[in-house]
């Protein structure tokens, strides 16, 4: 068996720009074109992180129609997530909708347009050592064609390098789909689709440049739907929790395959724009940095 070098190997920084008083600039979207993420430094301010957490406890408390929790054997923790909670979740729907979010996000895409795709929140609690998140590409679960949707990672509590994100960069460049991970550890894995290549090993591969960051909360990481990326499970003593928003530029369309309900809509049909109810169109290339049309 390979020994999985990168595995317990530390990563090279992923280029960061501060962007407490400004949008990101040229440099910080050739830095994602190249390496497939990016860091923003204080993205968000604590404002921003309160009306979050206000979300958090309304979606746990039974706000959110879509709350997965998983338990690991041998953890004494939950890993907690949900998908779309925006459209019962009122806290939530203001962090991306009367924030600078659609503005940080669409600087950084070569767009003239761009939808919300969903919002995810993740919370790995102390005691979640074994809720790893294997090496996986987000776009190998979309029902999407094309290239244009970036994920934006927001951290809500310190993240130290023993819990950060790993990603391979440049993994993107090629837009090539691999088979999607199976996080479940289920042996009939709905998403497996034969027909793509199967995940590198990726921690047995020296070639591979591996990035991270340590974040602050507020803090930003931005990725290419099409970057391999992976995370260890929780061994602090406290919790270690996220909210993204994903977003979805005009280059984008629908491909009517199996998926979560979460990234599907009715009226949607193969080959189809993006724009509708669930994934309503946020900016314009006109509007530049002016007010979300939502």
């Amino acid at each position: 068996m390979t020994e999985p070098i990168h595995q317990y190997s530390t990563p090279d920084p992923i280029r960061e720009f501060n962007t407490e008083l400004a949008l990101p600039d040229p440099d910080a979207r050739q830095a994602l074109w190249e390496d497939g993420v990016v860091c923003l430094r204080k993205a968000h301010d604590p404002g921003w992180l309160s009306l979050v957490e206000e979300g958090i406890e309304q979606a746990l408390s039974g706000g959110s129609e879509d709350v997965d929790i998983v338990e690991k054997a041998k953890d004494t923790g939950r890993f907690s997530y949900s998908r779309q909670a925006w459209q019962q979740v009122d806290a939530f729907r203001r962090a991306i909708f009367d924030s600078r979010s659609p503005d940080l996000a669409f600087a950084l895409l070569d767009a003239d347009s761009m939808n919300l795709f969903y919002d995810f929140l993740l919370i790995k609690e102390a005691g979640t050592a074994n809720a790893t998140t294997p090496w996986h590409q987000d776009h190998a679960y979309y029902p999407l064609h094309g290239v244009g949707v970036v994920n934006c990672w927001t951290a809500l509590d310190p993240i130290p390098m023993e819990t950060a994100l790993r990603f391979w960069a440049g993994s993107h460049r090629e837009a090539c789909l691999y088979q999607a991970a199976n996080f479940a550890g289920d042996s009939d894995y709905r998403h497996v689709r034969s027909d793509r290549p199967i995940i590198p090993d990726i921690d047995s591969d020296a070639s591979a440049r591996i990035l991270a960051a340590e974040l602050e909360p507020g803090d930003m990481l931005v990725w290419d739907s099409y970057t391999f990326h992976s995370a260890p499970g929780n061994t602090l003593d406290r919790r270690r929790a996220a909210f993204s928003i994903n977003w979805a530029s005009d280059a984008i369309r629908f491909h009517d395959v199996p998926c979560l309900a979460s990234y599907r809509a009715p009226e949607l049909t193969e080959g189809s724009v993006m724009t509708c109810d669930k994934f309503p169109l946020v900016r314009t290339r006109a509007q530049a940095a002016g007010e979300s049309s939502y």
